[in-house]
Order: structure tokens, then C-alpha cells, then sequence
């Protein structure tokens, strides 16, 4: 097990964009990278495709915009994208800008640009969630409309104090993110997590969490491997 503490602290408001890898194969993941992203107001990624990734990010703070051929979306904290593999799509930030945390199942730092004149695949689009939504001290789906997970699969529980769950990986590799409140690690791993913090699980493993003295919204994002072949 993998635990970050204070990622908040690494990209502090600046007025400038900061990006840093919470994990990936650099730090010994195998199936996910997970990026922290200070989006400073106004700033724009264009549109884009990563051709051989499943993406999702989530929007820890601020507001903004994603963005496809011929349609944006709205998006305010807390809230989730998903991004089917290789398709087009950016993001404008609000003019106050955005924290947001992303990832890519499997690796793909290849970001090709999208001309506006090229034909876009119709369907699927992007999906977007309201994270404000969530009050069970349970993991369920971020997107439950999607058809299926190809790579990446993004739950979201919301605790009260002292109230408990079990981030359990499976056969997956599993980042849980503390997107607000305060959680333990309870068990031999006693450890604490504040917002913004993170742990990764390796298949097959599990660890229990418990809320401390507020709510706290939790994300987990499962990767699965790549298949065989897979472009």
C-alpha cells in the first residue's frame, strides 16, 4: 500500500498551472496514472485525444467547463468526467480556476491534438457527474448511465463521523482519493489522511477506513489491466 499525504501543499495557488504525478508507472504503478492539476483562472487545455487511454478526472475545487466537438459541458466542484478512449475532448477553467485530480488507465502521456475539422466519433461522449449528490456510506458508481468500464471504474462514498468502509482492490488496482474531510487508516496501517491525500492498493488488497471529526467525500478509481493487443 502506497499513502501521499498533503498534496494540496505541492501545487498551492499561484496563479500558474502546476501539474504533478500522484501515481504511476514512475512510482511503481502498473495499471493507473493519477495526476494533481492547478488550473489557473481562465487557462484552456484544447481539444485533444489520448488514443489508447480510458480517462476521468474529478474537479476538487472551482468551476469550469469540459469541452467536445460542438459541446461543453458545465462543471462545479464537486464533480467527475469521463472520457472514453481516444476521444476528443479539453477543459476551460473558470475564472476562478480548478484543482482537479485525473486518470488514465492504462499510461498514456501521448496527448495528440483535435482539429475541429476532423469527424469525431458521435457516440459515446463525454459523461459528467455531480459529486454533491452522493450520501451513502457506500461506494456507488460515478457514472452508472455508462454502458461498461473497459479500463478505469470510479466509485464515490460520502462518511459521516466515525462511520466506516472497506477500500478493497480486487483484481484491480485501486486510488482512493480524500477529497474533503479526514479519514484513518485503521488496522496495523494506522495512518491519517486529510484532504487532499491518497493511497493506492495493489490487487487483492484491501484496508478499512474511518471518518474522523467531519464529513468526508471519498473517490476510489479501480484500472483493470489492459487487454492483450489493446491500441
Amino acid at each position: 500500500m502506497e499513502v501521499l499525504e498533503a498534496l494540496g501543499d505541492r501545487v498551492p495557488e499561484r496563479g500558474e498551472l502546476q501539474r504533478i504525478v500522484i501515481f504511476g508507472p514512475e512510482t511503481g504503478a502498473r495499471r493507473v496514472s493519477a495526476v494533481l492539476v492547478r488550473v489557473p483562472g481562465g487557462h484552456e487545455f484544447s481539444l485533444h485525444t489520448h488514443p489508447r487511454s480510458e480517462d476521468c478526472f474529478f474537479v476538487l475545487s472551482g468551476s469550469g467547463q469540459a469541452i467536445e466537438p460542438g459541446r461543453s459541458l458545465p462543471l462545479a466542484a464537486p464533480a467527475a468526467v469521463w472520457i472514453p478512449v481516444g476521444h476528443p475532448h479539453g477543459l476551460i477553467a473558470g475564472s476562478t480556476g480548478m484543482l482537479e485530480v485525473g486518470f488514465q488507465a492504462p499510461a498514456d502521456p501521448t496527448a495528440v491534438p483535435f482539429d475541429a475539422r476532423q469527424q469525431a466519433h458521435a457516440s459515446p461522449g463525454l459523461l459528467v457527474a455531480n459529486l454533491a449528490s452522493t450520501a451513502r456510506a457506500e461506494w456507488v458508481p460515478v457514472f452508472p448511465s455508462r454502458r461498461e468500464a473497459r479500463y478505469l471504474d470510479a466509485h464515490s462514498a460520502v462518511l459521516g463521523p466515525s462511520e466506516r468502509i472497506t477500500a478493497e482492490a480486487r483484481d484491480c488496482e485501486l486510488v482512493v482519493i480524500v477529497a474533503s474531510g479526514a479519514v484513518e487508516l485503521t488496522g496495523a496501517a494506522h495512518r491519517r489522511l486529510d484532504a487532499i491525500g491518497a493511497l493506492r492498493l495493489s490487487p487483492g488488497r484491501s484496508t478499512e477506513l474511518r471518518a474522523l471529526h467531519s464529513r468526508a467525500l471519498l473517490l476510489g478509481v479501480r484500472a483493470r489491466a489492459a487487454e492483450r493487443g489493446a491500441v
